[in-house]
């Protein structure tokens, strides 16, 4: 019986140079390819991770990147995917499900403009303060799923200054590094992989379902696996270490 893995990526199974500055190129293996130059790179040991987790287990991606930006990504997967916070569940042919696409976008489409509120509302902070963004609508299709701000220029540590708080129930607001995202409550890397693993286990009620992730983001699917992971490096591990130094 195959375990189930729900593997996060970016910064749990690859990151890009610039977060790994003390290995050459000849040491890294590309993973992602980036339309700005900005690849992500695994470490050798990443590396084998990566190929363990498509060997012994059927590896899913529960990622934030859309589905273009993952078909960007260099590992093999060949299961299904989890996409753009949850918003999108592709089946191993890499077509959106259809079932979870009409409960997902049912919610979102009434949505869009105030989507773009926010981004006038940030970008408009942002030149307030001196401050280069950029910032977009993650887009899955013609449908908009949440919206992103990073600095142009810096690390992300102006972004909570920048980025405008959402007065509605249930929205998340999700910073880590150079990336602040507002996700509306449909949106959820939990909710839909709750829907997946439900399905891959009709059959075969017992399967494992392991997880891994960085962010404490992640904690919402790592939650509902049976045993879960982090990099040695992550959001995640910082949070769990200050916990027990206490």
């Amino acid at each position: 019986m195959q375990p189930i893995s729900l593997v996060d990526l970016d910064d749990t199974l690859f990151q890009t140079k610039r977060k790994v500055p003390h290995l050459s190129e000849d040491e890294l293996v590309l993973a992602s390819v980036a339309t700005n130059g900005s690849h992500s790179y695994m470490t050798k040991t990443q590396d084998v991770f990566a190929k363990w987790l498509l060997e012994a287990t059927q590896a899913i991606p529960v990622t934030a990147r859309s589905s273009e930006a993952l078909s960007r990504v260099t590992i093999p997967f060949n299961s299904y995917a989890i996409v753009s916070n949850g918003a999108v569940i592709l089946d191993p042919d890499g077509k959106p499900d259809a079932e979870w696409e009409g409960i997902v976008s049912e919610h979102l489409r009434p949505l869009d403009d105030y989507f773009g509120e926010l981004l006038a509302a940030g970008n408009s902070a942002a030149e307030k303060l001196g401050v280069s963004i950029r910032s977009w609508k993650v887009m899955e299709g013609e449908l908009a799923t949440y919206v992103v701000f990073k600095e142009n220029d810096g690390d992300g540590s102006r972004l909570q200054e920048i980025a405008p708080i959402v007065e509605k129930d249930g929205w998340v607001r999700h910073h880590n590094g150079n990336n602040l995202a507002l996700i509306p409550p449909v949106i959820s890397k939990r909710l839909a992989s709750e829907f997946l693993v439900k399905r891959l286990r009709e059959t075969e009620p017992h399967r494992p379902v392991i997880g891994y992730g960085d962010s404490v983001s992640d904690f919402s699917y790592l939650s509902l696996c049976d045993w879960w992971g982090a990099p040695g490096k992550s959001q995640i591990t910082d949070l769990v270490v200050k916990g027990a130094e206490k």
